[in-house]
């Protein structure tokens, strides 16, 4: 009876033990996967979607009519051609752009397209009014700028040629329809304030304010600095008047339906009174036009603009990298990279699985083997930038090869070898004995079992290993950097020096071209490694399928 019970109560102690062992590995697992999915989960997301935080001295939103207040209802638009990749434009990129300052669309819209320039014949009143909007002081058109004397015949040379800008006067604005051109918004708003607002106070100073903010200063809501991040400053804020069209164009465009602006607040005329207000008076505040505030120097605060869009797109796929990689797409580093997939497999595959053969069917237990196992298995977990460094000396400089895709690719071979024959080993030893008795005693030769028998039967095993290595191949940087190059365009041949998606990723970051595009090119890389697997699982379950 009481030995009864004391198995039974043993019983419970294994099963209770089971139980914690079970709970924790199921823990496990779940934290793994859980940790690997909101990893993939953030690098795909920032890849799909660029949501940046950015901070402008204009207002976030802008305004497709520019006039002045003398010519109210004479304004003008900027257009360009309908491949420049851009909706709104600051209007300090609007005066480099038509100045010559800016002479490529790399700058603005990552796109590499030499600008061109279109304005109207000097004298105009549409010419007029522009320079007096966008020009400041001695600023003049870029020296290749092309001039009209009519709003058709600008528009239909910024519709004719790829990276054109010109302006037209508003009215024209229906002659744009069915065209290649089309109109952008320019932000030319700015707050300016008193030089106190900026100053650095007891470790404080304001860096940047939001568009909500801007509505509650003006509004009357915040009536002290420190209530948006600055210094301890009552805030004043002086305003144009109510019918001009600079106030129209800042209610607009910063405040929502129902604000008003705040009581206390006072009234300014010109440019130069608001200049000489916030002067006079600490923590003054008001709303201006960017270039008029250039003109008067004017202390401008910088302003947070959100900005999501969509960052996998396309084009980034299609279009050929440009300035080192800073505009354009990643096509050809695409290319590049299955070119150093295809030859490693192409060298490692067959070597890999020849030594695995040798290794589990004809060689000898004796110190030989020992000494080549252990070498493999120590090559497997060699530093890949040791193997950098190897491929380097040996196929760079001592043969003479150089650095490009052939000495990159050979260096990549030496590297995965080991893991893939390492699985090729599992695999074979995997296949049952009795298989190859059978053969054997049918009258087949060694040979031929392994060819037909063995090898086939093993095939699954073997795919895996070279998904392995093949795996840790595409991911591999430090040994590619000293022996492929980092050439972005498309090789030529195979002593072409050559970039890979990783290398790519690499350099986006190292040298602080772009976290998006990084983020951009890691979620290609992703797709890619997740394909290849996938194929792989498929191949090697259908093999499995039709072998049972």
């Amino acid at each position: 009876m009481s030995g009864g019970f004391a198995l039974s109560a043993h019983t419970r102690k294994v099963r209770f033990a089971e139980k914690i062992a079970k709970s924790l590995l199921w823990l496990a697992a779940g934290l793994t996967m859980g940790t690997l999915l909101v990893i993939i989960g953030y690098i795909v997301y920032r890849g799909l979607v660029s949501d940046l935080r950015i901070q402008y001295n204009v207002l976030p939103s802008g305004s497709e009519i520019l006039t002045t207040e003398d010519a109210a209802d004479k304004g003008i638009m900027v257009i360009v051609n309908s491949n420049i990749r851009i909706d709104d434009i600051q209007i300090g990129e609007v005066t480099d752009l038509f100045s010559g300052e800016i002479d490529n669309w790399g700058a603005i819209s990552e796109q590499d397209i030499d600008v061109r320039v279109f304005g109207h014949d000097a004298g105009s009143a549409v010419c007029e009014i522009f320079e007096s909007l966008v020009f400041i002081d001695q600023t003049d058109y870029a020296d290749e700028a092309v001039f009209a004397d009519q709003d058709k015949q600008v528009i239909e040379s910024v519709a004719n040629t790829a990276g054109a800008i010109g302006y037209i006067s508003a009215a024209s604005r229906d002659k744009l329809q069915g065209s290649r051109a089309k109109p952008v918004e320019v932000r030319h708003l700015s707050i300016a304030v008193s030089p106190t607002v900026l100053e650095v106070r007891n470790g404080t100073r304001l860096h940047y304010i939001t568009g909500e903010q801007i509505r509650d200063i003006f509004s009357g809501r915040h009536t002290n600095w420190s209530e948006v991040g600055g210094t301890d400053l009552p805030i004043k804020t002086a305003v144009f008047p109510q019918g001009s069209r600079i106030h129209r164009e800042f209610t607009e465009i910063a405040f929502a339906p129902g604000d008003t602006l705040a009581a206390q607040t006072v009234l300014v005329n010109t440019a130069s009174e608001l200049a000489e207000f916030l002067t006079q008076n600490p923590g003054a505040a008001g709303f201006v036009y960017h270039n008029d505030a250039l003109r008067y120097e004017l202390p401008l605060v910088n302003i947070e603009r959100r900005e999501l869009e969509l960052n996998l797109s396309s084009a980034f796929i299609l279009e050929e990298p440009r300035r080192a990689g800073r505009v354009g797409g990643i096509s050809s580093i695409i290319l590049n990279t299955f070119f150093m997939i295809a030859i490693t497999l192409i060298l490692a595959g067959p070597v890999g699985v020849a030594a695995a053969i040798y290794l589990t069917e004809y060689a000898r237990k004796n110190l030989l083997f020992e000494i080549i196992r252990f070498g493999t298995e120590t090559l497997a977990g060699v530093p890949s930038i040791v193997f950098g460094l190897f491929g380097f000396i040996l196929f760079v400089m001592y043969l003479n090869i150089g650095v490009g895709l052939l000495s990159g690719t050979l260096t990549i071979t030496f590297m995965i070898l080991p893991t893939i024959i390492r699985a090729s080993e599992e695999a074979i030893k995997s296949v049952p004995v009795s298989l190859r008795e059978g053969s054997l005693a049918l009258g087949a030769t060694k040979w031929q079992t392994i060819t037909r028998v063995v090898v086939p039967v093993a095939i699954p095993g073997i795919l895996t290993g070279l998904i392995l290595g093949i795996g840790r191949a595409v991911g591999e940087t430090a040994a590619l950097l000293f022996t492929m190059g980092s050439d972005y365009r498309l090789a030529r041949d195979f002593l072409s020096s050559a970039r890979v998606m990783s290398v790519h990723l690499y350099i986006l970051v190292r040298e602080g071209i772009s976290f998006e595009r990084a983020f951009a090119t890691g979620t290609i890389l992703i797709i890619i490694i997740l394909l290849i697997s996938f194929t792989t699982n498929k191949l090697i379950g259908r093999m499995v399928r039709m072998r049972g």
